[in-house]
């Protein structure tokens, strides 16, 4: 396997309501002294935090007879610079942070986060090298790609220009979570490579605006989008997609020809965590065979655990089950995107005004 270093608009007036969030929590935590009883985490919303309190959290807790405290994230990635803030200042609210990989590369420049020795995390002994990183293990290997309703659309998209087909008019839901992924979407239709996003990308973007029917910015908000069929096609991320699936929401998922992009998410402590010691051992709890499977078999997202056996089915769903299935993956910098992040986004803000 290779590694990678990884406002809402709407023509509606809003979204009505969300999926299935998880269990909520304070946004700020204040932790004057140090409690080897006590680990703060920061989780996702929708369906997959739910999973990881219920799989990954909870057993833990009740395994150490310790307090998990969750800081429930919006969407799929931490506040970084309120992290970042807190970092500074010798307080950070957590003590395992997952990010995505553009988080990451912010993190590693600004020196926010404790090392984590090879020796450290006993079950790095069975993930591939290519998933551990000096700052921890990438977990949550998810495949990005179109999801779209089986009940109204009956000739499967195949590429990610089919987003563009009149007959998908005020259907075509777009990812802002991740707005990098939307534009470098854009550019392997136009361009047939991720970047660079320029003035092409934009016009090429400004024709999909009549299929538009919103902005999506939480994984959760595009489950609700494919549920009430408010939109009926979206790119989005294949656990997402076959989650709803199983309840009996009418979805599928592509993988476009012109390339799909494959992530994880880095789990990471912050320097100045008050409970390091706790925090690597839930980290190695989680890297084991049994959360690992787990995680495939209910929310078909892959593992980098070189143990975990994949079902003919649970293998296609969750994309990528072998080394091999990375060589369509499109590769991102997550470097020159971070360094090209802000002028993407004054172009994306002002599309979106536009």
């Amino acid at each position: 396997m290779t590694n990678s270093s990884k406002g809402r608009v709407s023509r509606r007036t809003a979204l009505k309501g969300l999926g299935a969030a998880a269990i909520a929590a304070p946004a700020f935590v204040t932790r004057a002294v140090a409690d080897d009883k006590t680990l703060v985490v920061y989780n996702f919303d929708g369906t997959l935090g739910k999973y990881v309190k219920e799989a990954w959290i909870d057993p833990f807790a009740a395994d150490n007879n310790v307090r998990v405290e969750i800081l429930t994230m919006q969407g799929s990635s931490p506040p970084m610079a309120k992290i970042k803030a807190q970092i500074d200042a010798g307080r950070p609210d957590a003590d395992v942070i997952p990010m995505q990989l553009t988080d990451y590369v912010f993190a590693t420049r600004n020196n926010m986060l404790m090392p984590i020795g090879r020796d450290e995390i006993p079950e790095y002994a069975n993930l591939y090298p290519e998933f551990i990183t000096d700052h921890g293990p990438g977990l949550i290997l998810w495949s990005y790609g179109i999801a779209y309703n089986t009940k109204r659309i009956s000739t499967p998209p195949k590429r990610w220009k089919d987003l563009w087909d009149p007959a998908y008019k005020g259907k075509v839901a777009l990812n802002e979570a991740l707005f990098e992924q939307a534009v470098q979407m854009v550019n392997l239709v136009t361009k047939g490579k991720p970047t660079p996003v320029d003035d092409q990308t934009i016009a090429e973007l400004t024709k999909l605006r009549p299929n538009l029917v919103s902005l999506w910015s939480t994984g959760a908000q595009a489950e609700q989008l494919l549920r009430t069929e408010e939109a009926w096609i979206t790119p989005l991320w294949n656990g997402r997609v076959y989650t709803l699936q199983e309840q009996s929401v009418p979805v599928e998922f592509v993988t476009p020809e012109e390339g799909f992009f494959v992530r994880y998410d880095p789990y990471c402590i912050p320097r100045g965590a008050q409970n390091p010691a706790l925090a690597k051992k839930w980290i190695n709890f989680i890297c084991g065979t049994a959360r690992q499977s787990g995680l495939a078999e209910k929310l078909y997202y892959a593992s980098p655990n070189r143990h975990v056996t994949y079902s003919p089915d649970v293998a296609r769903k969750v994309v990528i089950s072998k080394p091999e299935d990375l060589k369509l993956a499109v590769k991102e910098d997550y470097a020159a995107i971070v360094d090209d992040l802000g002028a993407w986004r004054r172009r994306w803000d002002a599309w979106k005004i536009g």
